[in-house]
């Protein structure tokens, strides 16, 4: 199977940065209930905007996202994908193959395990951290196409551990292709 290397970047939501977001996202980022989940959503999709611009070479407002059948978002010349937990997102970025990734923190209140059998998963570690892990694997692999969580993941999907910061965990896949990270810039704890 062909390799393709992916872009990485982490982005610290504690930071204040410019607010690129289109009308339509102003008003997404209104509707949250709490204002630091508005404030973290601003922050992850702005710099989602100013990230892809840069690879576009275009200012971050004329970027057009589309949608795929299984309501993955893309852009004309590139393949990303975005997750975003508490104070940390994380951006996948592609010029060849679909992408996914996920970043989740340590949940101790949370039972991974039962969440990983109702979605099918089969060998769950007893391990917490190594169940968040492969909880982030699942995510990454069916974000790397778009549907849902519950739906097999297709074999042509890759998946591999990336590094995250301190307290997280973090995986990225592409379909139809092994995937290769290369850190670009951000917080990385782990790396």
């Amino acid at each position: 199977m062909l390799t393709s290397l992916i872009d990485i970047w982490t982005i610290d939501l504690r930071e204040p940065r410019e607010v690129v977001l289109s009308e339509a996202e102003q008003q997404r980022a209104a509707r949250f209930v709490h204002e630091i989940s508005s404030v973290r959503w601003t922050r992850a999709h702005s710099a989602l905007r100013t990230i892809l611009a840069t690879y576009l070479e275009i200012p971050p407002l004329d970027i057009l996202f589309h949608v795929n059948d299984h309501g993955k978002p893309f852009t004309d010349g590139l393949q990303f994908n975005l997750s975003h937990c508490d104070e940390y997102a994380m951006i996948a970025v592609s010029r060849d193959v679909p992408v996914g990734i996920d970043i989740e923190r340590l949940r101790g209140n949370t039972d991974i395990g039962k969440l990983l059998q109702r979605l099918g998963e089969k060998d769950i570690p007893a391990d917490r951290d190594a169940q968040h892990q492969r909880w982030t694997l699942r995510e990454a692999a069916s974000k790397a196409r778009g549907g849902a969580l519950f739906d097999p993941v297709a074999e042509e999907v890759r998946t591999i551990v990336i590094a995250a910061p301190a307290g997280h965990f973090a995986s990225l896949a592409a379909d139809g292709a092994v995937p290769v990270p290369n850190y670009c810039g951000g917080v990385a704890g782990n790396l």
